[in-house]
């Protein structure tokens, strides 16, 4: 992405040149010092005698910009326009568009970003002295500024469209890749055509589920902002019917989150017929006289469970407690960490497509942009390096009653040590050894050298199609280089879970019949019926799609349904490490002082 991230860092090259002498200039440099000596002679024909010693400036602090993409965008945009101010007019005073900018960086904040890390407090001091005095300023110090509103400008730009973090292990991999941003457009939208919003709003994600988080983002920041919501402290199980003196805490941090209608976030007086501290020997005045835990808010609870992932009783115990008890900064920052993975997908998803949320477990088939399918998923475990991948890649056929193809170290694993022990294992569980993998591999008498050799690697172990498969009776294949693929399962009992992390890796549906009719439809030969067929009856079978499906394996812990604001635990750890880059890159930007003597 942005080696220099530089955007601003590089701005201190351009400092060494202006104070130091020039320096020794890599590769990089001497390219971009090409392209821009190119234009030098039109340049200099095509300045006006008032702007020519500003335009000189600009032009040779542009010689020293690398190739990075911040830095790419400003050698290119004012190579292209004469190495004429883009900021500033004729006088040296900021247009209008310099206010707009620089608003825009202090709402950064809106988008998930951080508004400080931009440092625009010290060039809007800068751009101030320009406005009220710029006869004070010489034509290098108005090429500094320009620059330097550039470089915010594009930086800020570029966070917006593709990310803070750096490409890394961090991002995605998707199948082809993301087309390059017109950066050098967007400027001279922005300076040129003072539309600075407009340009900024065309490079932001452009799908609803960031939009929505962005809303969500506001009104967690606001609760946060306000304090947050009180701690329920810990104690016997919340439940309907009970009376608790924590009842009114649990209202109160409900009702914050709109879990609770605020109208029904006061406890109902005792009832008439509740008992007193005279007609038990057990329960205390303040227990009898304490408020109940009623129906309206056994549903709040269920509302707040749905959102968090959690079991769906209605009750505060352990799980719900805990979730309850996470801070609202810290709800603020999983937000934040999941608006940066939006900013790494793809503006263009597909017309059709398929998008498993890992930490949801589920998954959702698009039609036009909208939900056509959802269903449960299981998927990898968290230890072992059985996590799912984070990846994008096409589907391009399926495949009914398939063998499955164990991998090395499950056969070495856990199947050879089984067969050793139980002679009959291995026909039991319909297991084969082969020399290779292919539909048409012939089987070979299992035997206890064939099992070593297996454990070496010198031969496989594959499972006959049927109910009693791993893979079920069908597999969706999109081919990858982490052998992850969407798949029905035999074990339907794990889907009636709320934690589902249980597969090496691939993702089992829970719906393979109503998939393989979404991803068929463009096959008017493969009804329901057919694919009925294909999933009970006969031998192995591969279907080609009419088109290839885009399919999507996504790790969002935060999202907007319809239901409200979703989160779910960081199954894997990755929000730490976003977390940590995010926190990371920001370290890298020099402070207000640095950037203003950089530009």
């Amino acid at each position: 992405m942005k080696s220099a991230r530089n955007g601003l860092m590089a701005g201190l090259i351009l400092m060494t040149a202006a104070c130091g002498g020039a320096p020794e200039r890599t590769d990089a440099e001497r390219t971009a010092r090409d392209r821009t000596d190119s234009s030098d002679t039109a340049s200099e024909a095509a300045e006006p005698q008032a702007g020519a010693a500003t335009a000189r400036a600009i032009r040779e602090r542009t010689r020293a910009l690398s190739e990075a993409t911040v830095d790419a965008a400003l050698a290119d945009y004012y190579a292209a326009h004469d190495h004429a101010p883009a900021w500033l007019d004729a006088e040296g005073r900021p247009r209008e568009a310099v206010e707009a900018l620089l608003a825009a960086v202090a709402r950064a904040d809106r988008q998930g970003l951080i508004a400080a890390d931009y440092r625009a407090d010290a060039l809007a001091r800068r751009a101030e002295a320009a406005r009220t005095d710029p006869e004070t300023l010489s034509a290098a110090d108005r090429a500094a500024l320009d620059i330097a509103l550039s470089r915010v400008f594009v930086q800020y730009a570029a966070d917006l469209h593709e990310g803070r973090v750096e490409t890394g292990d961090l991002r995605p991999r998707w199948y082809e890749d993301l087309p390059p941003a017109d950066y050098v457009g967007a400027l001279e939208h922005a300076a040129v055509n003072g539309n600075v919003d407009a340009a900024l709003s065309e490079l932001r994600p452009p799908h609803d589920g960031y939009t929505r988080l962005v809303k969500a983002l506001a009104d967690y920041r606001a609760i946060a902002d306000d304090g947050g919501w009180p701690t329920l402290p810990e104690g016997p199980l919340l439940e309907p019917g009970v009376r608790d003196a924590r009842v009114n805490t649990l209202r109160e941090r409900l009702r914050l989150t709109g879990d609770l209608p605020s109208g029904d976030n006061t406890a109902p007086a005792p009832d008439d017929d509740s008992p007193t501290a005279a007609s038990t020997d057990t329960a205390t005045e303040a227990e009898t006289r304490a408020p109940r835990y009623d129906d309206a808010l056994a549903a709040a609870v269920e509302r707040f469970q749905r959102r968090h992932g959690l079991a769906v009783d209605g009750r505060v115990g352990e799980q719900t407690l805990a979730a309850l008890n996470v801070p609202a900064t810290r709800r603020v920052r999983d937000i934040e960490i999941n608006l940066e993975r939006w900013r790494w997908l793809p503006g263009d998803l597909g017309e059709r497509y398929i998008m498993v949320n890992i930490p949801e477990y589920r998954l959702r088939a698009f039609e036009d942009g909208r939900p056509a399918l959802t269903m449960k998923v299981v998927v990898g475990e968290t230890y072992n390096d059985r996590a799912t991948p984070v990846f994008s890649d096409r589907m391009q056929y399926v495949i009914f009653r398939p063998y499955w193809n164990v991998p090395r170290g499950i056969a070495a694993e856990e199947i050879v040590p089984e067969a050793r022990a139980e002679p009959g294992y291995l026909e039991a569980n319909r297991y084969e050894i082969v020399r290779a993998f292919g539909p048409n591999a012939t089987p070979l008498e299992p035997s206890k050298e064939r099992l070593t050799q297996v454990e070496a690697g010198e031969l496989f172990i594959r499972q006959r199609a049927g109910a009693r498969n791993a893979l079920g009776l069908v597999k969706f294949m999109f081919p990858n280089e982490y052998a992850v693929y969407l798949h029905d399962s035999p074990a339907e009992r794990l889907f009636s879970r709320t934690e589902r992390a249980f597969s090496h890796g691939c993702v089992r549906v829970a719906r393979p019949d109503d998939l393989a009719a979404f991803v068929l439809d463009g096959r008017p030969d493969w009804d329901a019926g057919r694919i009925d067929d294909a999933l009970h009856e006969g031998s192995r079978k591969r279907v080609d799609l009419a088109e290839s499906i885009p399919v999507y394996l996504m790790y969002w812990t935060a999202f907007v349904t319809d239901e409200g604001v979703q989160f779910r635990p960081d199954l894997y750890e990755h929000d730490r490490r976003v977390d940590e880059a995010l926190r990371q890159a920001a370290t890298t930007v020099p402070s207000s002082d640095q950037a203003a003597e950089a530009a």
